[in-house]
């Protein structure tokens, strides 16, 4: 294969940055074009959702590299414009400010949207998933407020969480038995649950939005739920996970590469660095990088929760420790393990990564 001259990079976030970063790195030296649809270089999304909420941290403090990074390594920043369309045989883009762009390899790093709920939105109702989403969210967190958050994933765990420390009344919308019962299982489910009421938290689990009630003003008011009980709120976050952004329909084939959110990985900040790093080297044509198992972290009432490995393949799984510190093994029919969660304990997480990858 030829090595190309011009690579296309479209999408700014993690994946987009880390693989114009590594091609770079490992001696690209042609044309290098990262697009990005918001109006920030790009940024780690993780703190939106903590430090950035409370305040700890400002934009600023989230860009992934000092300004003059991306002019130093010659990687050119084409911000504020999303890429419309491609064309393969021609090996073109445009953006939506009209501007075509030329390449000879192109690498998908579109990521992810929020899923909305399917029905009216009205005034007061968040998702989160962009530093423009979070600075709404952040205007409207003040104490005594009362915040509904729709689903009881990672995101939304951490929001309530953070809106606790502000002073905002939560109540937090679980269509399952516990918050992340099926992902971590019914007992640290449960385990959690009790933590978040132990911090004010109201939880209301196997239960799900059917509407959004609003005042005379288009204000939202409440959240009807299915069993047509009311839970009243001045601002709401749907948090009810990402569907990935194909809208380019492009398939990933030799020279169109994937990597992040749009391929598949699971909204995992090392997944998605990971898949960055592999791609950049595919399209060099260098040697692939030893695979890792799936790393993912989240703090949330007062727990640094470190899960690694997959904890859909486990059968069983082994707790230690107190509700305050603990380690979860989960491990497989035969007793393999596959997964380890350990929580305020991070002396301990390199030795259970090193476990969980020599038994993968």
């Amino acid at each position: 294969m030829t090595s190309p001259r011009s690579i296309l990079v479209v999408g700014a976030g993690l994946a987009g940055a880390r693989c114009a970063e590594t091609l770079r790195a490992e001696g690209f030296d042609g044309e290098l074009t990262l697009v990005g649809e918001e109006p920030f270089a790009p940024y780690e999304r993780p703190a939106l959702s903590k430090e950035f909420l409370t305040g700890e941290k400002s934009a600023s403090d989230l860009f992934l590299r000092p300004g003059s990074f991306w002019n130093e390594q010659r990687i050119e920043l084409v911000l504020g414009q999303r890429v419309a369309s491609v064309d393969v045989e021609r090996r073109t883009a445009v953006t939506s400010a009209g501007r075509l762009i030329g390449w000879d390899a192109l690498v998908l790093a579109t990521g992810a949207r929020a899923r909305k709920l399917p029905f009216d939105t009205p005034e007061g109702v968040h998702v989160l998933r962009s530093l423009a989403d979070a600075q709404a969210l952040r205007r409207e967190l003040l104490p005594g407020v009362r915040l509904a958050v729709v689903g009881g994933g990672f995101v939304g765990a951490e929001v309530a969480s953070t809106a606790r420390k502000l002073g905002v009344d939560v109540t937090l919308l679980e269509a399952g038995s516990a918050p992340f019962a099926r992902a971590l299982g019914p007992e640290l489910g449960a385990r959690l649950a009790e933590r978040y009421i132990d911090h004010g938290v109201d939880i209301r689990t196997e239960t799900a939005a059917a509407a959004f009630l609003s005042l005379p003003g288009g204000r939202v008011k409440g959240v009807q739920l299915a069993d047509g009980d009311v839970v009243d709120a001045d601002v709401v976050l749907v948090a009810v996970g990402v569907e990935p952004a194909h809208e380019l329909g492009a398939e990933p084939a030799p020279p169109i590469y994937a990597c992040g959110d749009n391929a598949g990985s699971r909204g995992h900040w090392t997944g998605a660095a990971a898949e960055a790093v592999g791609v950049a080297r595919r399209i060099l044509e260098l040697e692939p990088l030893p695979e890792q198992p799936p790393f993912f972290w989240s703090d949330q009432f007062g727990l640094r929760l470190q899960l690694v490995g997959d904890t859909t393949h486990a059968d069983e799984v082994e707790l230690e420790g107190t509700h305050e510190s603990f380690i979860a093994r989960y491990r497989a029919r035969g007793g393999k393990l596959v997964a380890a969660l350990a929580s305020n304990q991070p002396a301990a997480m390199g030795g259970l990564r090193l476990e969980v990858a020599a038994a993968a």
